[in-house]
């Protein structure tokens, strides 16, 4: 019977793989004494099951548990001598629990315990030849944290820090799908003892007590953040900060309004940015997510190793998440997925488009508070929010912005916007907080759901604006299928440690050059977290195959050459493969999750099959390239530089010198520059020499001398064009923006929406007279890059909005140079 209620009641409680390897770790050195908050029957019964059904050391030994609940456990001590008590526990292969604080009628936070066994156990530690480890330990069934002001329940039934026997057992009932098991840092009380060798027994037991008291209250709010707030509080208190005071009086006298009248302008502004999480909504809302992601999902995966280091950390310091951002899904999938795990939904950033009525007042309920696009010119605004951010910072409160700023229409990632990172790191340094963790997060889609409206927006359609109308489109939405999102997440960055690495003193002001340099590398840090854990999909393995071929078609077999090409490089940088891809074949023609991705390919109209002499050619729709390159450019951050060493070495022949292939490689990586990410802190010099070391033990270059050749064998030639044509309708985009110089040249232009629109037009005609070869060329975004990149060599610059040519366009050589450089690297036949 206790199997029975323990398979259905317990065996679903959220245990990771990393926290049993590390009891398991520590039962191997020494003897461990598990440290919980508060006395709960429901904490005993599923620790003396989890121990017994991971076969780790039994509970031998308790302390502060009522006896008539431990007697149907009889090799479990719970009465008489503490030493006696713990040895015991000991010498039987077993393991100790103490609970340090027990429930009591009219208190909400509980009392101070009536036994106290931390004297035993140091003298025990003092005279033990193994370690005695004290691991704090969070059993979380409850889904509210506790309140500022506890109200009558909490005073008669207990609060979630100290509940009462029906509180626990009403709590667990209700939530034991979604509890959890959490370890804090243990304590190594020999070393504690050593540490500390003029204080007596009772003096270090007060000191270890305090300590766990510690450890467990920073794990308490590493699960469910800062105790919650009335949202109205939270902007009265905001209003109250000093520096948004300062800002506003003289806002005030410099337009001689009353200071009244900026201070009602600022609670307006906080009440329309500001959060109004509910509990409530989110138990609403999250059974109703699950029907929706089952509905029109595969499934989530989740690098749980990842998710539970970056929850780790965050009992150090407040989590701020920064998840990439390709659909709308994104807001929801997160929080999602830490609600289902027992976890308190951080604060999500977002922009005040997402407002409307009546998804707005839902999102704010979940957690979101809004920001506009834009608001330098509006002081009081602009003030408003950063104090709402610091507000945060200061509470403790996870938050989650999205680095990009908006959606990748293109599917790669975009360049950090570093105003969200400039606040986060500015409460820092202003004192509101010692330090944050910024975690990495890639969310992937094996199909994005709104790829169609993507590719409209790229061809240069106009972004429609969320709203209702929008919101009743989503029964055509539930009714397909999108396949599996994937969640990776990269090592926690601990901006106090982000800054010692970068010779900065976080307890010392900094400049505000040192201020600009600081935040521009984090959010390039950041960014490159995320690359390195992008997930690479079936869906990306099949597209970038496709679309880097400049033939008719693609055959079965040179299918599955190129996607297993695809996977060695994927295999040998570390980048995430799904579960279900690992040792899948690589044939479009062979069950698996290529053939499925194919599949989706085919019935989405995208690609079309013909069937000659017994073998299958894959053809890609002409007017669909641009959507599918969505998801080939979800992985050329894996390829980029593979891609760009390709092209310098094809371009100029083979042989060629080491040095000329080198700086070929560099021009290309310039005129990317805003494309792609790259390794932080790395040189140029370095990655290059690594990436010709990589196409050399692929079989692709040889590297003799101070010279670079293609490998004379059969393959080389064909696979670096491979990886070199990946590449292709970037640098037709680029040489697109390079020949409408000219019309800025005899005025047809002026600003640079007039720029991008000439410049598609111009790769319309290019394209249908066959002078360029991938309609996926002709995007948007890529074209506006491509603007930026003019702007930062001087080939343009801007003049009160309008686009001139710069000083280094003057000459028609060189623009017509700069157009001729580009054609260099497309000109294979």
């Amino acid at each position: 019977m206790g199997r029975a209620l323990g398979a259905r009641y317990l065996d679903g409680v959220h245990f990771s793989a990393e926290t049993e390897d590390e009891l398991r770790s520590l039962h191997a050195k020494g003897f461990v004494v598990h440290v919980m908050r508060t006395t709960a029957w429901v904490n005993f019964l599923y620790l003396t099951w989890a121990m017994v059904r991971r076969a780790l050391p039994p509970v031998r030994a308790v302390s502060n548990l009522r006896p008539w609940f431990t007697r149907p456990w009889r090799q479990t001590k719970h009465r008489g001598d503490y030493a006696q008590r713990y040895e015991y526990a000991r010498q039987n292969g077993g393991s100790g629990l103490v609970f340090l604080r027990r429930t009591a009628l009219l208190a909400p936070s509980g009392k101070e315990t009536r036994e106290d066994p931390f004297p035993a156990l140091v003298a025990m530690a003092r005279q033990s030849d193994r370690p005695v480890y004290l691991v704090p330990e969070l059993f979380i069934w409850e889904k509210r944290t506790a309140r500022l002001k506890p109200n009558w329940v909490d005073i008669v039934f207990g609060s979630p820090e100290a509940p009462g026997f029906l509180h626990s057992m009403l709590a667990f009932f209700r939530n034991y799908k979604r509890a959890q098991f959490r370890v804090g840092e243990p304590i190594d009380l020999r070393r504690f003892v050593e540490q500390n060798p003029q204080d007596s027994d009772d003096v270090l037991a007060r000191k270890v007590r305090s300590t766990l008291h510690v450890h467990l209250a920073r794990e308490t709010r590493a699960v469910f953040g800062p105790p919650v707030k009335p949202s109205s509080r939270v902007i009265d208190e905001t209003l109250r900060d000093r520096q948004l005071r300062k800002i506003l009086d003289e806002h005030a006298a410099a337009t001689n309004r009353k200071q009244e009248s900026v201070l009602r302008e600022a609670r307006r502004n906080l009440v329309a940015i500001a959060a109004r999480p509910s509990p409530t909504t989110l138990a609403f809302i999250s059974p109703v997510l699950e029907w929706v992601f089952n509905r029109i999902y595969d499934g989530i995966e989740v690098d749980e190793a990842g998710l539970h280091r970056a929850l780790k950390a965050a009992g150090k310091a407040p989590l701020v998440l920064c998840p990439s951002h390709k659909s709308h899904v994104d807001y929801l999938v997160m929080s999602w997925i830490l609600w289902n795990r027992g976890y308190t939904v951080p604060l999500v950033a977002a922009g005040a488009n997402l407002s409307f009525w009546p998804l707005g007042s839902i999102f704010r309920r979940c957690g979101a508070f809004f920001l506009r696009r834009s608001f330098k010119d509006d002081k009081v605004y602009s003030a408003s929010f950063k104090a709402y951010v610091r507000k945060l910072v200061h509470d403790g409160t996870h938050q989650e912005f999205f680095p990009e700023g908006g959606r990748s229409r293109t599917g790669k990632l975009l360049t950090p916007k570093l105003g969200m990172f400039t606040w986060q790191v500015e409460s820092v340094l202003e004192g509101a907080r010692n330090d944050l963790m910024f975690v990495p997060v890639a969310i992937d889609y094996e199909k994005v759901v709104e790829s169609g409206s993507y590719s409209k927006e790229l061809a240069g359609g106009e972004k429609k604006p969320e709203d209702l109308k929008a919101l009743l489109s989503t029964p055509k939405v539930l009714a397909a299928r999108y396949g599996r999102i994937h969640l990776g997440f990269d090592e926690p960055i601990s901006l106090r440690e982000f800054m010692q690495a970068r010779g900065l003193n976080p307890d010392e002001p900094v400049t505000d050059e040192q201020k600009k340099g600081l935040v521009r590398a984090l959010g390039n840090r950041v960014m490159y977290g995320i690359s390195k854990v992008s997930t690479v999909t079936p869906h990306a393995l099949v597209s970038t195959s496709l679309l880097a071929h400049r033939r008719r078609g693609l055959t079965q077999r040179e299918m599955a050459d190129r996607i297993s090409i695809l996977r060695r490089i994927a295999l040998e940088d570390g980048a995430p493969l799904p579960v279900e891809l690992r040792n899948a074949p690589s044939n479009p023609e062979t069950m698996g999750p290529i053939q499925d991705a194919m599949r989706t390919f085919i019935s989405d109209e995208m690609v079309r099959t013909q069937e000659a002499r017994g073998e299958v050619i894959y053809q890609v729709e002409d007017s669909r390239r641009p959507e599918m390159s969505f998801y080939k450019n979800t992985l050329m951050n894996l390829v980029a530089a593979r891609s760009l060493v390709a092209n310098a070495v094809l371009a100029g022949g083979s042989p060629a010198q080491y040095d000329a292939v080198k700086a070929r490689a560099l021009f290309l990586s310039r005129l990317f520059k805003v494309e792609f990410i790259y390794r932080v802190g790395i040189t140029f010099d370095t990655i290059f020499a690594e990436t010709v070391e990589r196409l050399v033990r692929m079989g692709l270059v040889m590297h003799e001398g101070d010279t670079l050749k293609v490998a004379p064998e059969p393959h080389a030639r064909p696979e670096l064009e491979f990886l070199a044509d990946m590449l292709r309708d970037y640098l037709e985009a680029y040489l697109l923006a390079a020949l409408t110089l000219e019309d800025v040249a005899s005025g047809a232009t002026q600003d640079k929406k007039a720029f991008i629109k000439l410049a598609l037009e111009t790769g319309r005609a290019e394209y249908h007279a066959g002078r360029i070869t991938a309609a996926e060329s002709l995007a948007k975004v890529t074209l506006e890059n491509a603007v930026a990149y003019l702007q930062d060599q001087k080939l343009l610059v801007e003049k009160d909005k309008k686009l001139e040519l710069g000083p280094a366009a003057q000459d028609a050589a060189a623009r017509k140079q700069l157009a001729d450089g580009i054609r260099e690297y497309l000109k294979r036949a």
